[in-house]
């Protein structure tokens, strides 16, 4: 059981995804890279107000080739996405107790890139938080989900 933002969380992830067979039908063909922009909230123990954690993660035909987390973001213009997520927010979708899709309607989660793509491959979230929710075990050693409100 890896601690959450290590190394073996990321490839534990990476395997996972790779293993579900309903992520080859729901990515998109072809690669896609994604840059995802954590940012401390006040509410994060892992993320403090102002810090920010980036990982990336690349797509090609269904498969999970790499999930890492970066210390600098490279250029924007590299990626076919990027998720900006307050880390309080992350850490619950990891520790399955809030929906990502209904706090992206919310604008909770800020999204830039192609939305026809996400639309059209939204198959691909659910299994994305189902890796996330109940198949990946991940150790909280600060604290786990939820956390009170600032």
């Amino acid at each position: 059981m890896p601690d959450i933002y290590t190394t073996d969380w990321y490839d534990e992830l990476k395997d996972l995804l790779n293993r579900n067979p309903d992520m080859e039908k729901s990515a998109p063909k072809g690669p896609l890279k994604v840059l995802g922009r954590l940012f401390g909230d006040g509410r994060s123990p892992y993320l403090g107000e102002g810090d920010q954690r980036f990982f990336v993660v690349l797509l090609n035909d269904g498969k999970c080739t790499e999930y890492y987390e970066v210390d600098e973001p490279p250029p924007r213009k590299e990626f076919d996405f990027i998720f900006e997520i307050p880390a309080a927010i992350f850490e619950e979708v990891a520790a399955g107790i809030v929906d990502p899709v209904e706090v992206g309607l919310k604008g909770t989660i800020k999204i830039t890139g192609d939305m026809r793509i996400l639309i059209r491959h939204a198959d691909l979230v659910n299994v994305v938080q189902a890796v996330y929710q109940r198949e990946v075990e991940t150790t909280w050693p600060k604290a786990k989900p939820p956390y009170p409100s600032p």
